[in-house]
């Protein structure tokens, strides 16, 4: 039963976009296999983050660098590459400087471990994953026709 974004979600899309991750680094396109991508928990964005993952060959300091991009890009509304050039005024003091934070449609994410732009393009590629498997469970066959209620996950 589909009752919005969870970690099992943010699991699925994440598997789903490694394939690509790989050969872009295979290719050359990319400058390593490596990285971290983190989804900021809307209900507690300060909080654990609802979902974090790596690959490759894994700094200390990845995951932490995309928590601190996606916590970015949720303060501001803005993603970080669009912070940097339009309203830098945003920016606060320990605020992360490097593009890879991506505010869309109510989701805050970040990847780390490549080059910038390519730590957006990585996030992108997320966003659009985790939104295709929700529209695809909303609407699928245990969907929100199949809810016993108007609510999402309510029993009565």
């Amino acid at each position: 039963m589909f009752t919005g974004l969870n970690e099992a979600i943010c699991q699925q899309a994440w598997d789903v976009i490694q394939p690509s991750i790989r050969e872009a680094a295979e290719s050359g396109f990319i400058n390593g296999f490596r990285g971290a991508l983190a989804v900021v928990s809307l209900d507690k964005p300060d909080g654990k983050p609802m979902f974090v993952a790596t690959l490759g060959e894994e700094p200390a300091n990845y995951p932490e660098w995309a928590v601190a991009k996606a916590r970015l890009a949720y303060r501001t509304r803005t993603d970080t590459t669009s912070l940097r050039n339009d309203v830098a005024h945003l920016y606060r003091p320990g605020d992360i400087k490097w593009p890879g934070g991506i505010w869309r449609d109510g989701l805050a994410v970040g990847f780390s471990g490549v080059e910038g732009e390519y730590d957006v393009m990585i996030a992108e590629w997320f966003v659009s994953a985790v939104k295709a498997i929700c529209r695809i469970a909303f609407y699928g066959p245990e969907g929100e026709g199949e809810q016993p209620t108007p609510y999402l996950g309510r029993e009565q």
